[in-house]
């Protein structure tokens, strides 16, 4: 039986930046969301996320063109970034630090544009759901989350999930995510089995996993 599909905030940005030279991850998001099956679910903390997502790249881009402008500029004592931030503009200055200002500004805004269409268009044309906006989210299930996997961005989204598949009557869904550190499958396992221990009476339901970085 076909499964709906709760996606977190990766698998979407990695579709929208999805072209014809991108690596394997970002294409399995591409084709897994091309290729839908099951409705798509959204709730409010990934789309919160993924405002958080198109502001930061904003950021990161804004700092390598300064970084190309002067060389003596410091990526890692920029104040547009966040520390864990600063391999990511790294990576992006290696590749373009060699062409003009003018052009690594063009290429980048293109790139930003470009994501920033796809995430439009598919918020517009391929979300069936959108349930439990931030004001909804249980906090003390975010909590309970955080306490195994320390990103609270991740925990709000988790929470999301498992709140609605706790609710009466759902059909079990798919958690679909990207994410390989925080929520890969042996992680999910362990707090899956953390909270038939530790919360048993409240008789959390978790969805199934589908963690795109581990599929074939």
């Amino acid at each position: 039986m076909t499964k709906d599909n709760f996606l977190d905030t990766n698998v979407i940005f990695h579709y929208s930046n999805y072209n014809n030279s991108s690596g394997n991850l970002l294409r399995k998001c591409y084709f897994f969301i091309i290729n839908k099956s099951g409705n798509f679910i959204l709730c409010g903390a990934v789309l919160r996320e993924l405002d958080e997502i198109i502001k930061k790249r904003a950021r990161v881009h804004k700092s390598i063109i300064e970084k190309i402008k002067n060389s003596e500029y410091s990526l890692e004592k920029s104040p547009l970034l966040f520390r864990r931030d600063v391999p990511f503009a790294k990576q992006i200055y290696e590749k373009y630090k060699n062409k003009s200002e003018e052009e690594v500004e063009k290429l980048l805004q293109v790139d930003r544009r470009f994501s920033e269409l796809k995430i439009e268009k598919f918020l517009k044309m391929n979300v069936d759901e959108k349930i439990i906006p931030l004001n909804e989210v249980e906090e003390d299930l975010v909590n309970k989350i955080y306490g195994i996997i320390p990103n609270h961005a991740d925990s709000k989204i988790l929470a999301s999930a498992i709140q609605l598949q706790s609710q009466d009557g759902r059909k079990l869904f798919l958690f679909v995510t990207a994410d390989g550190k925080d929520l890969d499958p042996n992680g999910y396992k362990f707090l899956k089995d953390q909270f038939a221990i530790d919360y048993s009476k409240e008789n959390y339901k978790f969805p199934e996993l589908l963690n795109l970085m581990f599929t074939n």
